[in-house]
């Protein structure tokens, strides 16, 4: 029988099988996530969903949400920093778990990367480091800051349950705000948040602590951890697993393994290009470990779940293509059987 289309239980949830729809910005890429740019997603994003969701992914983790405006990554941007959005995102949930699929969420903060346009404001970051591939020097987040950047986190976590979803993830990759505290690349503090890898995750560790305070035990936290930055000196897997096995001990759900400041697809990589970093943390954690990157072969990817490198599949632009590719994946796996 397929590891793809079996079904996957873990932290009181349980998958129909072991596909997820990553986190992909359809403000980019797609109908135009908050076509009103006020954070709320609009009628033909929920639909974009509902549709993937109608054709057997089994589990669907909505795009990076913004927590503040000040941590907008961009127009169009989903943003869950208002109350008053609730209602928006609950018929957002609604319409992913109608169709069989779980429904989670990603909530972020551009941090260093942000453009003073969008954010109204100076950008800020762990250091007067620019993020690689930008000479814009961001200014350092006093500690008071830091905490206030907690409990948006926290506050937007609490929104997230209210609106119904099963999860929520905490966005640590791709080069944003939590990235560039865990990497030693735009990491210069010398305070209790920079130096010694533990001092960099520690703002994602009080992050996580004020998360679980705030939706309580039984709400399953998920981390989408940068594996790799793909730049020498920064973060490599084995870092990442020292980080995983810390947000473990914190409670966390499950470890979504993408890139840091490589992005969420290296230049030129080949199909899988996070598999071996998976691999890496895989063996270090007992919590399920999730893997996204090129991946488009159902073949492929039951060989992923085989060969135990991970427990989940992202399958990401492939679906964002093609509604239907689960449901052409499984006819493809009955036909090997």
């Amino acid at each position: 029988m397929s590891l793809l289309f079996s079904p996957f239980s873990f932290s009181g949830l349980r998958l129909r099988n072991r596909i997820v729809m990553p986190p992909m910005a359809t403000a980019i890429e797609g109908p135009g996530g908050s076509q009103n740019d006020d954070g709320t997603p609009g009628e033909a994003t929920v639909a974009h969903y509902a549709a993937r969701s109608r054709n057997g992914v089994g589990m669907i983790i909505v795009e990076h949400t913004y927590v503040t405006e000040r941590g907008k990554a961009h127009r169009g941007q989903l943003g869950l920093d208002r109350d008053e959005s609730v209602p928006a995102f609950r018929a957002l949930a609604h319409a992913i778990k109608s169709g069989g699929a779980l429904a989670a969420i990603q909530i972020n903060h551009v941090g260093a990367a942000g453009n003073p346009e969008v954010i109204k404001g100076e950008p800020l970051g762990p250091s007067d480091v620019p993020v690689p591939r930008s000479d814009r020097k961001p200014r350092p987040m006093t500690r008071e800051e830091i905490a206030e950047t907690v409990f948006q986190f926290a506050s937007c976590a609490r929104r997230v349950k209210e609106a119904g979803f099963d999860a929520v993830e905490i966005h640590a990759a791709h080069g944003y705000l939590l990235t560039q505290f865990l990497s030693p690349l735009t990491n210069k503090r010398t305070d209790e948040y920079g130096g010694s890898l533990e001092n960099r995750a520690r703002f994602l560790l009080e992050i996580v602590g004020a998360v679980k305070k705030e939706v309580g035990t039984e709400f399953p936290v998920f981390v989408r951890l940068g594996s790799v930055d793909g730049i020498e000196g920064g973060i490599v897997p084995e870092d990442a697993a020292i980080i995983a096995c810390m947000l473990e001990e914190a409670g966390v759900a499950l470890i979504d393994v993408s890139g840091a400041f490589v992005g969420s697809r290296p230049k030129d990589a080949s199909p899988g290009y996070f598999v071996p970093a998976a691999s890496v943390i895989k063996k270090n954690v007992d919590i399920p470990v999730l893997v996204t990157g090129g991946i488009t072969d159902p073949l492929f990817a039951e060989n992923i779940l085989r060969e135990n490198k991970a427990d989940l599949v992202g399958i990401g632009r492939a679906i964002l293509r093609d509604p239907e590719w689960v449901l052409k994946a499984e006819k493809i796996m009955r036909s090997q059987e």
